[in-house]
């Protein structure tokens, strides 16, 4: 079967730098294959365009710009922070992954990418953002059918009353 949009697979793969340093596998984030729905963006866009035409057993290796893979490089992603927003006690690790929040209150992960006395530079782009890559993909299973959504109600969510529901 020929996989298109829409398609369930499962597959596995091995990203890695043009050095074949590896970056990530399907071993690594998912302890063996993983399942992938085509073309819905579950994975970054080069993987669901290399998925396409391919047959179950099949084998691909193909490079990835940074435009098909975790985006490019974006300026506008760096923020310089004042010094005195971190913890005084606490050594700042340049590289270190860090949870931050916005003068809005908005969090997302960010690394420190400087340390100064007066300031501190964190970058939010993707860490691989503005790298061209390499993927290796075997297709293991074609013509499966989605995992099935969950449903966020089930999760402990609610609508406090503000659904047209039975409660």
């Amino acid at each position: 079967m020929i996989i298109k949009s829409g398609e369930v697979v499962k597959v596995d793969y091995v990203l890695t730098d043009l050095d074949y340093k590896i970056l990530d596998s399907s071993e690594i984030s998912n302890g063996g294959a993983v399942k992938i729905q085509v073309g819905i963006g579950q994975v970054i866009v080069g993987f669901d365009k290399a998925l396409i035409d391919m047959q179950e057993g099949e084998e691909k290796e193909v490079i990835l710009s940074p435009e098909e893979a975790f985006g490019s490089f974006d300026p506008i992603l760096l923020e310089k922070v004042p010094r005195e927003q971190f913890p005084k006690a606490k050594e700042i690790p340049e590289g270190k992954l860090i949870e931050y929040v916005g003068p809005s209150g908005s969090s997302s992960p960010a690394w420190i990418r400087l340390v100064e006395d007066d300031y501190v530079i964190i970058d939010m782009n993707h860490p691989l953002a503005g790298k061209t890559v390499k993927l290796a993909i075997k297709v293991i299973e074609t013509g499966l059918t989605p995992d099935p959504v969950q449903n966020p109600f089930m999760m402990g969510m609610g609508c406090n009353g503000s659904c047209d529901h039975d409660h």
